[in-house]
C-alpha cells in the first residue's frame, strides 16, 4: 500500500492493526476484519497490519495462519513489515493490540492521535452507535463517525484498567492462546464493523441504486 495520506479523496477508508512484530495479533486482526467485508458489494474498507519491532518480510506465525485457514480465511502470501510513520499517515485508523502500541503509534504520527485505539478499545467506545447513527452508503463517512465516536467517549474521561482494552501476545502459548486472541478480537470488532458494513449495503437516503 502507497502513503498517500489519510483521508484522501477516492481513497478507500483504511485501518491499520498494529502489535509488537506483526506476526501473531496484527495479521490476526487484519485477517478477520477482512474477512467480513469478503462479499461486500461497493468500495469496501482496506486493512493492513505492521509492527513496532518487526522484521521485514517473514511469515505470520503458524498458529495464526493455522487458525485463519480453520475459520475459512485465507492468510495468503502475508508477509510482515514494520511500522513507520508513512504507514500510519495513509491510514484513517489505527487499531492496536495494546496501549504501548498505541503510544508508539502517537509518538511516530502525534496527528494520528485521535484516531488511534486498543483493538478492544475501539469495540468498547463505539458500543453506544446505533445503526440509524451511521452515516450510510459510504464507508469513509460511516468509518469517520465510528472513529469520531470513539474519540468522543474516550475524552470524556473514563479510566479503565488495561486489562480490559489489552490483547495479550498469544506467541508463547500454543493454539489455545492464539484462539483466544482471536476471539477477543471478534468480540471487540463485531459490533463496529457490522455497523460499518451495514452503512456500505445502504443507500443514503435520496440517492437512487445505480442503474444495472
Amino acid at each position: 500500500m502507497s502513503a498517500t495520506g489519510a483521508g484522501e479523496p477516492g481513497r478507500p477508508w483504511t485501518v491499520l492493526m498494529v502489535c509488537t512484530g506483526n506476526l501473531c495479533r496484527s495479521p490476526l486482526a487484519e485477517h478477520l476484519a477482512a474477512a467480513r467485508f469478503g462479499a461486500a458489494p461497493g468500495a469496501a474498507p482496506v486493512f493492513h497490519s505492521a509492527g513496532v519491532y518487526a522484521e521485514p518480510a517473514a511469515p505470520m506465525h503458524p498458529h495464526a495462519a493455522a487458525l485463519l485457514r480453520a475459520r475459512g480465511v485465507d492468510p495468503g502470501a502475508f508477509r510482515t513489515r514494520p511500522l513507520t510513520a508513512e504507514l500510519i499517515g495513509a491510514s484513517d485508523l489505527v487499531l492496536c493490540a495494546t496501549r504501548q502500541h498505541r503510544s508508539a503509534v502517537v509518538a511516530l504520527a502525534p496527528r494520528a492521535l485521535r484516531r488511534t485505539f486498543t483493538v478492544r478499545e475501539f469495540g468498547r467506545l463505539t458500543s453506544g452507535v446505533r445503526p440509524a447513527d451511521v452515516p450510510p452508503g459510504e464507508p469513509r463517512l460511516a468509518g469517520e463517525h465510528l472513529a469520531a465516536a470513539a474519540w468522543r467517549v474516550r475524552a470524556s474521561g473514563r479510566v479503565v484498567p488495561a486489562s480490559i482494552d489489552d490483547l495479550s501476545d498469544p506467541l508463547e502459548g500454543g493454539r489455545e492462546a492464539f484462539e483466544t486472541c482471536a476471539r477477543l478480537i471478534d468480540a471487540a470488532l463485531t459490533a463496529p464493523l457490522t455497523l460499518l458494513a451495514g452503512a456500505c449495503r445502504a443507500q443514503p437516503v435520496g440517492r437512487a441504486p445505480a442503474a444495472g
